[in-house]
């Protein structure tokens, strides 16, 4: 009777609340107002930002690391000059002041910034590990620009050198706004300082863009190192006196919880954020049986309360912030991450950010044809752009469209506007015979003048993955532009088809044993589009074909030689010679997406059974995984065998230094969960320069939610969200990871683009070799950068939470 009445009130809420409109929150309908719907970037709260809590941090300790004082001893790297200037200073001794042009004669042959002018503060050799924090401000006059970029090295030569050779650790950079002072807080409790050489402030020389002045001026002052209590950073350890729950709220239908950790009581309330009554009491459930094993959790499960609001948990003397249970629940990230592809704009006069951008930046057809590349959106914290991203950004925000028509017409309309704005870049940069730009490099400001020193150039290509990807964004657009614009339907149409062709014809020449897997895959979910577009069973033949590929690439039988007997997973190729894992970008819900597109579409066909069988194995990798990280249940990355490996398509930043060894690979291998003598389930994935891992994550959220509305399974689906609710608070940081959404947000490596609303970093990483959470407050490439792949994928789960 009790499980009938919690029934029949579920039904109820969810009744009432189809019959009224989203309604999104008093801070979210602020934003909406204030950027007029997101035809303006929108401005982050200071107060849920997790620097503003940093601020406020008692300093245990401190040392002034003097500069004017002792003006003689600091060193002086790259352009420009420094000065002693007392009358901008925030200490009131004095400022050092950097005089450097904003350019060089000379464009950089890698595209990247012209310099890096430095102002280095020595130190002797000094142990400094009393020190957990370095402090400075500092302050940039550059006439005609919206921002700048500065970093902040550490430099150690003892246990370990600092900054990693090769790699990105030692580094903090922050986005610096000009004309006003800016304090830079940096904890580094994990960074080698053993053996101090010194500290550093650098600046970016990014170029003038049109209308800004060639020189600039930066200033630093009231430089230290100070001890406070540092932030966890690494571990599954729950932050001290946080919880982790989903800042974004829970729909009605959802499995609703949240974790805390050494705490004294069991007793959780869940209260109504207005007026801080309480509406739900339980009681929390402990994560291990096992005494000896026993960390302290406890979980939250309030899953069985229904009633739409703005809630607060409550657990002794910690307490939450506002979150949304209801219709509402992801409202203000969906949004959020609209804003962030407004931000990244290329082309575009976006006012806070940049003027119209990169007019003279060309392509070059193998014929001597050229085509602008300006438009469409940069790819990240730089300002690199390729089709692979933009199409990828353009099919998430269609897919959200797609969820929200007919139930949110203002926001439905916006997405199709965004998503129109990538359209017209992959349509007016495809020469029409295959060619079109694949990616290019671009990290620099440009003047829009063709023959001067900043101009780039890229080859167009003709590859299939692009033309595939291009086909699907826009097969998935004509529907919703066929009444209101039927030209660009038609125009998008006709693109779809020929594009399709274009990487069909040159498939099997670009297959290799390392993407064999991924490219059929992506191959069968673009027929598939194609065919839902045309009902032209060409199109379900090639996809039918293409699938058989991608089912052979699968381990279908469970290797009961391993201490979990796994199935379903898939390698990179049929010769199975390697496991598909992705560390950086990630396709892995393409496998089953085309498989369950097969399934909805055709279910009588002779291979209908095939494919049944290959989702549903899949379908047990997932749940079986899905155990193996307690308590916060995020997925596991993949499966490694040692002494298998190959770093040959490998992607490195800058000088060769750095490279991975084998030796390396081993030992991130052994550190994951055993399965046999040579095979492990790594946590996280074997990464070396490029580290952090929401991509990952959420291809295999995004598979898990398209299994769950294709087997009907709740687990399926819980495990999905659960994926989502990491990034967004359910964490060992008890952050959000996603700028100016939800709660404890840390400034992102946004570079060019800034401190941007809805801004998805490349993610959470590991330490060295270890298999567990790192995202320390260090603001660096490639964990904290911002990027339209990671904000991409975010984007197109929640719009699985929407449907």
């Amino acid at each position: 009777m009790k499980h009938l009445v919690h029934l029949l009130l579920l039904v109820l809420c969810i009744q009432a609340e189809a019959q009224s409109p989203w309604k999104p929150d008093a801070e979210l309908e602020k934003q909406l107002k204030e950027s007029n719907y997101v035809h303006r970037i929108m401005k982050a709260n200071p107060e849920h930002a997790g620097l503003t809590r940093w601020y406020k941090k008692k300093v245990l300790k401190s040392r002034e690391l003097p500069l004017a004082e002792d003006f003689t001893a600091l060193r002086h790297t790259g352009p420009g000059s420094i000065h002693i200037d007392r009358q901008v200073t925030i200490s009131g001794k004095g400022s050092i002041r950097l005089d450097t042009p904003a350019s060089l004669g000379k464009k950089n042959p890698t595209n990247r910034n012209y310099a890096t002018p430095e102002i280095i503060r020595p130190l002797n050799r000094e142990n400094l590990q009393e020190y957990n924090r370095f402090s400075v401000w500092v302050y940039v006059d550059a006439p005609g620009v919206y921002l700048t970029f500065a970093g902040f090295t550490l430099y150690n030569e003892g246990e370990k050198v600092m900054p990693t050779p090769g790699r990105f650790e030692g580094q903090h950079f922050e986005t610096v706004y000009p004309n006003q002072w800016q304090h830079i807080v940096w904890e580094m409790p994990d960074l080698y300082r053993d053996c101090v050489t010194g500290f550093s402030v650098n600046i970016m020389l990014a170029g003038a863009p049109a209308g800004a002045d060639e020189k600039m001026s930066f200033y630093i002052d009231d430089m230290r190192i100070e001890k406070v209590e540092a932030e966890n950073s690494r571990g599954f350890d729950l932050r001290k006196n946080a919880i982790a729950y989903s800042h974004s709220g829970y729909k009605l239908d959802a499995r609703k919880q949240a974790l805390v950790q050494n705490v004294k009581q069991d007793t959780f309330y869940l209260c109504d954020a207005a007026t801080g009554q309480t509406v739900y009491q339980g009681t929390g459930i402990p994560q291990h049986k096992d005494k000896k094993q026993d960390k302290g959790f406890l979980l939250l499960d309030f899953s069985d309360f229904n009633t739409p609001g703005q809630y607060t948990i409550s657990i002794g003397d910690i307490h939450s912030k506002p979150f949304p249970i209801g219709n509402s629940a992801y409202l203000s990230t969906a949004w959020h991450t609209l804003n962030f592809f407004f931000s990244e704009r290329c082309g575009f006069d976006q006012p806070g950010i940049h003027q119209e951008c990169h007019q003279d930046v060309f392509m070059y057809h193998p014929d001597g044809r050229s085509i602008s590349v300006s438009g469409g959106w940069h790819d990240a914290a730089d300002l690199t752009q390729g089709t692979g991203n933009t199409a990828e950004s353009g099919i998430a925000l269609l897919e959200m469209a797609g969820t929200v028509q007919g139930k949110d017409s203002i926001f439905y309309e916006r997405l199709l506007e965004e998503a129109r704005w990538g359209l017209n870049w992959i349509l007016r940069t495809r020469f029409g015979d295959g060619y079109r730009l694949g990616g290019l490099i671009i990290g620099i400001w440009t003047q829009n003048i063709r023959g001067d020193k900043d101009d780039m150039q890229a080859e167009a290509r003709n590859t299939p993955t692009d033309n595939l990807k291009s086909a699907s964004y826009c097969a998935l657009a004509v529907p919703h532009f066929e009444k209101k614009d039927p030209v660009f339907a038609r125009w998008c149409r006709n693109s779809a088809i020929e594009d399709f062709q274009f990487a069909i014809d040159l498939l099997d020449t670009q297959r290799t044993g390392n993407n064999e897997a991924e490219l059929y895959a992506l191959a069968t979910v673009t027929a598939m589009r194609l065919y839902r577009l045309t009902q032209d069973s060409y199109y379900l033949d090639w996809a039918a074909r293409l699938a058989r590929t991608v089912m052979d690439c699968q381990q279908l039988d469970r290797r009961t030689d391993w201490k979990i007997p796994l199935r379903g997973f898939f390698y990179e190729s049929t010769r199975k010679k390697r496991i598909l894992a992705y560390y950086h970008q990630s396709q892995e819900h393409l496998m089953v997406e085309g498989l369950s597109m097969l399934l909805t579409d055709s279910p009588t066909h002779a291979d209908a059974p095939l494919w049944q069988n290959a989702c549903e194995a899949y379908a047990d990798y997932l749940r079986d995984i899905a155990r193996t990280i307690a308590p916060y249940e995020v997925l596991p990355s993949a499966i490694y065998e040692v002494n298998n490996t190959d770093y040959s398509n490998l992607y490195h930043e800058g000088d060769q230094v750095g490279l991975p060894s084998l030796e390396e690979y081993n030992a991130q291998v052994r550190n994951g969960i055993p399965l046999s003598k040579d095979f492990y389930l790594r946590r996280f994935p074997v990464a070396y320069q490029f580290r952090g891992f929401h991509a990952v994550v959420m291809g295999k959220a995004k598979a898990a939610f398209i299994l769950a509305r294709l087997l009907d399974d709740r687990q399926l689906k819980d495990i999905a969200t659960r994926q989502l609710e990491y990034i967004l608070g359910y964490n060992p940081f008890a952050m959000s990871t996603v700028y100016g959404d939800g709660y404890d947000y840390p400034p992102l490596y946004g570079a060019y683009a800034g401190n941007v609303v809805g801004a998805v970093p490349v993610g959470i990483e590991t330490f060295e070799n270890d298999d567990e959470p790192y995202f320390p407050m260090q603001n660096n490439c490639t964990y904290k950068e911002i990027w339209t792949h990671t904000t991409a994928r975010l984007m197109w789960c929640i719009a699985e939470l929407f449907k």
